[in-house]
């Protein structure tokens, strides 16, 4: 198994400053060396870009899903080259471009199912959300309730239908936001009972045997805020390193997983980004290495 990271620096559509730096720092402090000595086939990064002549004056979610464009090429390079993917990207934004770059090699009928580790739902649209936040609407997006132009600049040819879609580690959800949820058929699974009962696991066992692939997508504000100090959406009594790896490590035992995703690392916070630069290595290194392994005994308990 070969793996092809594909960096998005971008948080939103702009470029070497907070989140966007995320990507680039990943890379610059040796995760890819650090993957390689793990045992992993891991290819030379590629970059998703927005060139200057692309960007548009109108809605933001245009040229976010310009970008999406972009990062939906090289995720679909990859697949067609048989290769698994690892994007580091500035927020979670640049997910309906891996998607729509799935959908581009294995078809828009294929059957993608959806993991989302996040602190939040992000299942607000343009009519739920307090804050106007668009990182807070793509799974929203992916299953098709708001932003046609989103999806259609990024080249997403059909939604994710809801009961292939699991939002786990959620410990703040907006009251609207809870409401559309429960008028879905997504699953959704609290911090507390990813990591205290079987339900993740018996959520992801039951979600491999109804898709063709998974994708993984984790912000890094699942985890607690001591261990990443310069998250901008910190949420209390979060996830240790080892209890998110734990859960990656279940779903990456499915057998299922054609990409992974990292989003919201601020590294450029002095201290604080330090400290979560560090984080993120640790479950980088903690997890990803059990992706060319499908072995379920391989898996410990939360």
């Amino acid at each position: 198994m070969r793996v092809q990271i594909v960096s998005v620096p971008y948080r939103y559509d702009a470029r070497d400053e907070g989140l966007g730096l995320g990507p680039t720092a990943l890379i610059e402090h040796g995760i890819v060396a650090k993957l390689r000595e793990s045992g992993i086939d891991v290819l030379d990064p590629t970059v998703a870009t927005l060139e200057p002549e692309l960007r548009v004056d109108g809605p933001i979610s245009l040229n976010i899903g310009r970008l999406g464009a972009s990062t939906a090429e090289l995720v679909s390079t990859a697949r067609s080259g048989g290769d698994v993917v690892l994007v580091f990207a500035g927020d979670d934004t640049a997910t309906v471009g891996v998607v729509s770059g799935l959908q581009q090699t294995h078809g828009a009928g294929a059957r993608i199912g959806l993991v989302w580790l996040d602190a939040h739902g992000d299942f607000n649209t343009p009519e739920t959300t307090y804050s106007g936040i668009l990182a807070g609407m793509p799974v929203a997006i992916l299953a098709g309730l708001a932003g046609p132009l989103w999806r259609g600049s990024a080249g997403l040819a059909a939604p994710i239908p809801t009961d292939r879609i699991i939002v786990a580690g959620i410990r703040e959800l907006d009251e609207k936001e809870e409401s559309l949820l429960r008028s879905t058929d997504v699953k959704t699974i609290t911090a507390k009972d990813s990591v205290n009962d079987n339900s993740f696991r018996d959520a992801i066992n039951k979600l491999a045997t109804n898709v063709d692939m998974i994708y993984l997508h984790v912000d890094l504000d699942v985890l607690d805020p001591a261990l990443v100090p310069s998250s901008s959406t910190p949420s209390r009594n979060g996830l240790e390193i080892r209890q998110a790896a734990t859960l990656l490590r279940i779903v990456l035992a499915s057998g299922k997983v054609a990409c992974v995703s990292i989003a919201g690392l601020n590294p450029g916070a002095g201290e604080r980004g330090r400290r979560s630069l560090r984080s993120t290595t640790e479950l980088i290194l903690e997890s990803v290495p059990a992706w060319h392994d499908e072995k379920e005994d391989d898996v410990v308990d939360a």
